[in-house]
């Protein structure tokens, strides 16, 4: 097992395991219903990385995380309306992948409540996962801190399995 953080900070290639049954660099809306929990920038190792609730995703019936991690990163842009409520799961609506003509990717989600986030860069990996110890249905946020429903999510800290991969390049 490894930490859901080891899988974004690692500086060579995470290996991809067993091939993916739902892609999400080939089918259009593979990651609905799916939560965004968090989203990390890092300009130092140019990558970004989205951490994915995977419990409530429609296509995946096996895991329940996720890490979507861009490479070469190029542009990270969210735009969403304002919340007065302290936690709130943000669900994939619209997921579109693809192919630049350089060779890049760019990623496209919309969720609901309104957000909108879109992604460019060189490549792509995403790589589904199986967090021990969490219970099978997500948290209730009502009424509740991050901290609270911590041990309830996948999450940076996480130890994780790795069950199935994919990217969008062999580079």
């Amino acid at each position: 097992m490894t930490l859901i953080e080891d899988i974004f900070t690692r500086q060579d290639r995470y290996q991809p395991t067993e091939p993916i049954d739902c892609d999400p660099f080939r089918e259009d809306d593979a990651l609905f219903d799916a939560q965004l929990l968090d989203c990390r920038v890092c300009p130092t190792s140019n990558r970004a990385a989205l951490l994915f609730e995977m419990r409530t995703a429609e296509h995946f019936p096996s895991g329940n995380g996720a890490i979507l991690i861009a490479h070469g990163l190029q542009s990270f842009h969210w735009d969403g309306a304002p919340t007065h409520r302290p936690l709130m799961a943000f669900s994939v609506q619209e997921y579109e992948s693809s192919a630049r003509a350089d060779g890049g990717v760019r990623l496209n989600l919309g969720f609901f409540p309104e957000g909108v986030l879109s992604i460019t860069a060189d490549r792509a990996d995403f790589h589904l996962l199986e967090v021990p110890g969490i219970p099978q249905a997500p948290p209730n946020y009502s009424e509740r801190d991050l901290g609270q429903v911590l041990d309830e999510l996948p999450w940076w800290s996480s130890p994780c399995t790795v069950l199935q991969s994919s990217t969008t390049s062999s580079a």
